[in-house]
């Protein structure tokens, strides 16, 4: 059987400097990707500021 891969949005992301490496160990202090990591900051920034966001159905 095969696995079927979610669509998702991509986006190329510019960072200002110095905080690619910033972002890089704070990923790797919470054990996961740099993605997952700007995923859940910007989550978070979403959430604070009262912004629910809608996650896709998880199979």
């Amino acid at each position: 059987m095969t696995q079927k891969r979610t669509m998702t949005d991509r986006y190329m992301l510019r960072l200002p400097d110095g905080w690619r490496d910033v972002i890089k160990e704070e990923s790797r202090k919470a054990h996961r990707s740099m993605n997952a990591e700007i995923v859940a900051a910007i989550e978070t920034a979403m959430r604070i500021k009262g912004v629910q966001l809608d996650a896709p159905a998880q199979k």
